[in-house]
């Protein structure tokens, strides 16, 4: 433990890069999802079968051959970028893709009705996703995308195979030097500690996801299961008077 703080500084400089990188990514996941979902659901053929053919080709590239391309083959057209943007850009592109496929399926559980019904009341299509769609297709949307950002957040450990000094290529730095100057390699502690850190935040976005699917569940449960729970919180609140 002693190594953790010695070189505590240059670790929690890697951890705030992976931070910044998690942020990107999810930022960035979530804006290429609803681009390409929104092609998938354009009433123009050519436009719809364009976005399902990116969303395909995109999601059955793998994920680290899409970061090694991203790096090495964009700046062949001039398009380079630095390890950071790189795997922020892979990722989110392959996030994005898979993404898509989770929002349009959480959009087609709203029965046609629903979106009917909107119109009669004069709703605009704007006003009819954010009020009428979405609210109901929140349930079936949330748990697999929580699973999303878990994964792309644990993918920017990629960011070490191209040289992007996150949390896991700091901890491979420091294990590279520690073995060559003191001998012994301390990979245990530091690898160890690094799966921690990457199991926090992941626990993290699964809780705040939790949080959120009972909020949009709320609505859907029914009276009997309220009882079923105001019932069981008078036995348990008995118990306890009782003991």
């Amino acid at each position: 433990m002693s190594l953790l703080y010695e070189y505590r500084v240059f670790l929690f400089s890697g951890f705030v890069q992976t931070l910044l990188m998690s942020l990107v990514v999810a930022l960035g996941t979530t804006a290429v999802a609803i681009l390409l979902v929104a092609m998938l659901q354009s009433k123009l053929r050519l436009v719809s079968r364009l976005g399902y053919a990116l969303v395909e080709v995109l999601r059955d590239i793998p994920l680290m051959v899409n970061v090694l391309m991203v790096y090495f083959m964009l700046p062949l057209i001039g398009l380079g970028f630095g390890p950071f943007w790189s795997v922020c850009v892979a990722i989110s592109i392959w996030g994005g893709a898979n993404g898509a496929q989770i929002l349009r399926a959480g959009l087609h559980s709203v029965g046609q009705g629903q979106r009917e019904t909107a119109a009669a009341f004069n709703f605009g299509p704007v006003k009819t996703l954010f009020l009428i769609v979405l609210p109901q297709a929140m349930p079936v949307i949330l748990p697999p995308y929580i699973s999303l950002m878990t994964a792309v957040v644990q993918a920017t450990s990629l960011g070490a195979v191209v040289g992007a000094t996150e949390l896991l290529r700091a901890g491979q730095i420091l294990i590279e030097q520690t073995t060559i100057m003191r001998g012994g390699s301390p990979a245990y502690l530091v690898y160890g500690s690094i799966l921690v850190v990457y199991f926090v935040l992941c626990s993290l976005i699964s809780f705040v996801g939790a949080r959120l699917e009972a909020y949009y569940q709320r609505p859907y449960r029914t009276d009997a299961s309220r009882k079923i729970d105001a019932r069981a919180h008078e036995i348990e609140a008995t118990v306890q008077t009782s003991a």
